[in-house]
């Protein structure tokens, strides 16, 4: 599907594909594309010079991959990172800039660009060159980025409070979770420094987007050294609770070393007598056997509610 957007005085005009030989070329800002066909992706290459790159160049990691300039054009490819409840998603969006226009390619929605979008129709913004598009998206998401990381943060906090109170099976999971974004943000923080750390040295990108650039780049490090702090943070939560899981297990070792010590010499007696003595009152009971039964099966319950009320199984 293909969106195109054209400058207005209030903002971003949508149009659609039938609509784009009657639009002046220089209003022409942004063409939006979500999961391309082949035939979109020829209408793109005929209208405006773009060529698709196969989607597996998405997921490379090397910086020739995620940047690249030809001539007047730049083609960029970025993650954006998509959270969900109990999953982490990361979304590559391919960015290319040519002349006035700007073009993405999505397999998706991106919340980062649902904001973009409703920012301009609030804020009516005014955009003379593509760069200032793409330095807008960028400094959405590096925003999300932040509030991301300061939620976590406070979760962080909340989670050593909560291990000293229980240590059960949905902290290991929360534990596990925030690592996995801790990470995934960290990953996502290191690409952006990479591509625009390129981007910001092109001769075809105005002083004004530069400087903002500038700024995106210096709060990337600072979020980078916050990606840094809670991962420390959470390795330190994982060692408590594996701390405190060990010294609750050798509270149940000490307990059940104790028992088998006390009733270790009846055993060695009874193992070596075997119990069979002539003048026994209970060996011709005609209950003994029924009763010698239940008397374990009451004292293996007892057990059991004891053991799982301390908190060992």
């Amino acid at each position: 599907m293909i969106k195109i957007y054209a400058s207005s005085a209030f903002g971003f005009t949508e149009h659609s594909v039938d609509e784009f030989g009657t639009i002046p070329k220089d209003r022409i800002l942004w063409i939006d594309v979500e999961k391309p066909t082949e035939e979109e992706i020829f209408w793109l290459k005929s209208a405006v010079g773009f060529e698709m790159p196969p989607r597996e160049v998405f997921g490379d990691i090397e910086i020739s991959s995620k940047y690249r300039e030809e001539g007047e054009k730049i083609f960029m490819s970025f993650s954006f990172v998509i959270q969900q409840k109990e999953d982490i998603l990361v979304e590559p969006v391919f960015f290319f800039l040519k002349g006035r226009f700007m073009v993405t390619i999505r397999y998706r929605d991106i919340p980062t660009l649902l904001i973009f979008q409703r920012r301009v129709e609030v804020q009516r913004l005014v955009f003379q060159f593509p760069e200032e598009m793409f330095s807008q998206i960028i400094n959405i998401e590096v925003d999300r980025i932040g509030d991301r990381l300061e939620i976590l943060g406070r979760r962080i906090r909340n989670l050593r409070k909560e291990v000293f109170e229980e240590q059960t099976e949905e902290i290991l999971k929360d534990i596990s979770y925030y690592d996995e974004l801790n990470i995934t943000l960290r990953e996502t923080i290191n690409e952006k420094l990479r591509i625009l750390s390129h981007f910001v040295k092109s001769p075809k990108i105005n002083a004004q987007t530069k400087r903002e650039i500038k700024v995106i780049l210096e709060d990337l490090y600072t979020l980078l050294d916050y990606t840094s702090f809670y991962m420390d943070k959470i390795e330190s939560i994982q060692n408590t609770l594996i701390g405190l899981i060990s010294v609750r297990q050798n509270e149940a070792v000490k307990v059940f070393t104790v028992l088998a010590t006390i009733f270790l010499p009846a055993t060695l007696v009874a193992s070596i007598f075997g119990m069979n003595f002539e003048n026994m009152p209970e060996l011709h009971w005609k209950y003994g056997y029924v009763y010698s039964l239940s008397v374990m099966v009451i004292i293996t319950v007892v057990l059991i509610f004891w053991v799982k009320r301390k908190g060992w199984l």
